[in-house]
């Protein structure tokens, strides 16, 4: 066999044909609109005819089956191949394309995001383009499936709208500025909430792209909107017919605009001094960015982005240059104060980090810097709004806040983020303190154990009283709120800022829901659209650290099991659930929580529950556990020493005799609570009833406010809140159980005492209970210049309350005052206590 080796080049130069016919066609089409389609059929074609045109050109050749070619089979044949599976796809795919809009715009958005940035870097010059040609290289061929190929990936536009418009005082005759608007998307969005035609003197949209500018005016005029205005314009120096602002957005549009200072300075000019300003956006914080001015960014959640995605995404999307660098989000924070700030993930995408941040003139809260220290120090010297410095003396006590505002003012900085918010509930406090770190960002209760109907039988409140309690859940602040003739004035305080979050939720919640979907949140601790009524509702009335908790926290707290089966007390309940199911007796613990009659009641608990909840195994690995008490339900070594010889015998005590005291169904909502998961309509604390409802919603106090604006939530250490208070302003306090945890042999008790001394009126009341009947500081109040007495001491088989958790209840009264005894000198121990006022700050001792 003679096998030729000749190169057959006459099938070459027809193909070598084809193939210049094809670039040509390319080049004469290159800038078509539609040449993306072309290039796909062209293609197919080409090479379809190139195999067509092989075939006949063997067949016409005179070659004998001995003289193949054998590196045209093994080399041009391949290749063939090659070429027609590729151009099968393409041609698959174009026809797909044609018939599907999704998948075309899917293929042009990867065209323009992926394929072309890298081709304009290789054939466009660089140094002659300026940033409006950037945009039209980039949103030309995209402009008209914009909308469609964005809904994805940017989150977060509807709800920075939705929340811009909540934290608006003005609700008509708006200007609204949507800076980078783009196809006018955003201005659709908004009609959705509110309506442009009836609540918008004149939207203006300012973008530097005449092709997305384009797809916006047909937009406005499908819509026959006359108040809106579309402005080809530079961010940095457009003009508008008005001389402010009440609202203006960048809607991921600041990463895109290189002069970002430049605009964010114009927007500062252009906004009313009551507007507002929301941005929604990429970003890539890290906590070193932060470093200096934490007070002032409304909360650190979500905020740090670790190392390997603030990287990658921040070199992904520079390709298309848009900038995640936080030096923009920085300067905005700088250049305006913080309402809101929200930090969230786009995890449909490969979690990519972006914010809603909503914002407003930085100098708008100064003149109320003076009445919110007042308020947070109890002080007498309530300056007006309009006088910030009215009344001042240098006695005045001041606040933590008042000084982290001062120390701002002296660096240029924008005020703490509670400064601009709507309600003065929140005192301030240092999201930095290294205390908070031991509760992990989780409340421990998300109810509260003491019974507040004994606290009111005892202490008697009246209209004149100032009172200081620990918050828990905050369910007997409300209720002392709820009281015919409630406290001018309640300080809740907590050191777990999540505590203060959970109270401070169901204050907004009084104030902007209806009483059914307050029933559905905090009675039944589940509701279907949280994250809306947040973002629309509650969100105006909360601080911006209690909004990001729950914006991150909230869907699954009231969701699922509900809010009740959350909080580091949820494991008790839970094993107790367990151990119930495993001992089948779950459906006597429902029967239990349903008797209407007290002998059924002790029936179903001396037959079923008794037997199972007192056994040695429980009693051994549970009730006897340090760790649980303390991890589950939240007692201390210490306190747990208090209870005697015998833990399990302190859990009988407390609970047999509620069992015959009163109808867990009807009169004791505490423990039916840990049984059932929820509350019922007749079983609930005073702030659920419809008496409660329109007590702190509607009903005036003795003072003129509603009983809810009386209440201010302080974030710290007891010692330090009394340190900022004034002198004699409190006339009640109840401090629970806390002191139980201190250690008999250190100071703590001493210093605390002292503090809370110092505070009280003369006569003033300290209201304290305890696991054991009689505490080893009831000597030290005592020798501190208070009568003690105890108003309730638990034996064996009865109870003192409906929850019946402590073995006794100790009421401590001030006999005389500060000023009588300035005189003497007064050691506890080793302790000087004349010492100890050193800490408390007063404004004689700052530099205003």
């Amino acid at each position: 066999m003679i096998i030729s080796t000749r190169k057959d080049t006459s099938f070459q130069r027809r193909r070598g044909i084809f193939q210049r016919e094809n670039y040509k066609y390319r080049s004469k089409h290159r800038n078509h609109r539609n040449s993306r389609h072309f290039l796909f059929y062209f293609s197919f074609c080409t090479h379809v005819s190139t195999l067509t045109f092989g075939i006949q050109h063997c067949k016409s050749r005179d070659i004998v089956h001995t003289m193949i070619d054998v590196d045209f089979i093994t080399s041009d044949l391949s290749k063939v191949k090659v070429f027609t599976s590729v151009s099968l796809f393409c041609g698959i795919v174009y026809f797909v394309a044609k018939l599907n809009k999704t998948i075309n715009s899917i293929l042009v958005f990867c065209w323009a995001c992926f394929v072309k940035p890298l081709i304009q870097k290789k054939t466009v010059k660089t140094g002659v383009k300026n940033q409006q040609q950037n945009l039209e290289l980039f949103y030309k061929n995209q402009a008209h499936i914009y909308d469609t190929t964005r809904t994805v990936l940017l989150k977060g536009r509807k709800e920075c709208l939705r929340l811009a418009i909540s934290h608006l005082q003005k609700k008509k005759d708006l200007v609204w500025i949507d800076i980078g608007g783009g196809t006018g998307s955003n201005i659709e969005f908004m009609n959705q909430i509110s309506s442009i035609s009836k609540n918008f003197k004149a939207v203006y949209l300012v973008d530097l792209s005449p092709s997305l500018c384009e797809v916006a005016r047909n937009r406005f005029i499908a819509h026959e909107w006359t108040n809106v205005h579309v402005l080809v314009a530079d961010a940095c120096d457009f003009t508008i017919d008005y001389k402010s602002a009440d609202l203006i957005t960048f809607s991921y549009s600041l990463s895109m605009i290189p002069t970002f200072n430049a605009a964010i300075d114009n927007a500062v000019s252009k906004l009313d001094k009551q507007g507002i300003i929301a941005t929604v956006d990429f970003g890539i914080q890290s906590n070193d960015t932060s470093i200096g001015r934490v007070n002032t960014l409304g909360g650190l959640v979500n905020r740090n982005i670790p190392w390997i995605l603030r990287n990658f995404w921040r070199i992904w999307f520079e390709a298309d240059k848009v900038f995640l660098d936080s030096s923009r989000r920085n300067y905005l924070e700088y250049k305006f104060g913080t309402i809101k700030s929200v930090n969230q993930y786009n995890k449909t995408l490969g979690k990519i980090p972006y914010y809603i941040w909503v914002g407003c003139d930085k100098a708008r809260s100064s003149q109320i810097l003076t009445r919110l220290n007042c308020l947070a120090t109890e002080s007498p010297y309530l300056a007006p709004y309009t006088s910030p410095n009215a009344q001042i003396t240098e006695s005045m006590p001041v606040s933590k806040g008042h000084e982290a505002a001062i120390a701002n003012l002296q660096k240029n900085l924008p005020f703490p983020s509670l400064y601009y918010q709507r309600e003065v509930w929140r005192v301030y406090y240092d999201e930095m303190n290294h205390l908070y770190e031991q509760f992990k960002n989780q409340y421990i209760y998300a109810f509260t154990w003491e019974d507040p109907r004994e606290d009111h039988n005892i202490l008697n409140f009246t209209s004149d009283d100032t009172v200081l309690a620990i918050t828990s859940a905050g369910d007997n602040i409300l209720s002392y709120a709820t009281l015919p003739n409630p406290p001018k004035r309640i300080h809740a305080v907590d050191l777990n800022p999540c505590q203060n979050h959970l109270l401070e939720l169901k204050l907004a919640s009084f104030r902007a829901l209806k009483q059914d979907q307050i029933w559905q949140m905090f009675g039944d601790g589940r509701i279907d659209n949280f994250t809306d009524l947040l973002i629309d509702k509650l969100g105006p009335h909360m601080s911006s650290n209690a909004f990001q908790y729950w914006m991150d926290k909230g869907t699954n707290a009231f969701t699922g099991k509900g809010l009740y089966d959350t909080g580091s007390s949820r494991w008790a309940i839970r094993l107790g659930k367990l151990i119930f199911k495993v001992c089948g007796i779950s459906k006597h613990v429902t029967a239990l929580c349903k008797a209407s009659r007290i002998e059924e009641q002790k029936q179903i608990w001396n037959e079923y529950i008794k037997p199972v909840l007192f056994n040695r195994i429980v009693g051994s690995f549970l009730v006897g556990n340090p760790i649980f008490l303390w991890k589950a339900l939240g007692v201390p070594a210490n306190q747990a020493k208090m209870m005697g010889p015998s833990v399990i015998k302190y859990v009988i005590d407390t609970l047999e005799p509620i069992i015959e005291r009163s109808l867990i169904s009807e009169d004791n909502y505490f423990y039916y609570l840990c049984l059932m998961g929820h509350y019922s309509r007749t079983n609930c604390p005073d702030y659920l009833t419809t008496k409660g409802y329109k007590r702190l919603t509607g009903q005036k106090s003795v003072t003129g406010d509603i009983p809810i604006d009386n209440i201010r939530l302080h974030t710290d250490l007891l010692n330090d809140v009394f340190a900022r208070l004034s002198n004699k302003s409190i006339t009640i306090a109840i401090i629970m159980d806390h002191m139980d945890w201190f250690d008999p042999n250190g100071v703590d008790v001493i210093n605390e005492i002292t503090a809370i001394k110092q505070c009280l009126v003369k006569g003033g009341r300290v209201m304290l209970r305890s696991a054991a009947t009689y505490p080893w500081y009831i000597k030290t109040f005592e020798s501190l210049g208070f009568k003690c007495e105890a108003a309730a001491i638990r034996k064996s088989g009865k109870s003192i309350d409906r929850v019946n958790m402590y073995a006794s209840t100790w009421v401590c009264t001030k006999l005389e005052s500060d000023d009588e005894n300035s005189g003497d000198e007064v050691v506890v121990g080793d302790v000087d206590i004349a010492k100890l006022d050193a800490g408390r700050r007063r404004m004689s001792s700052l530099k205003i």
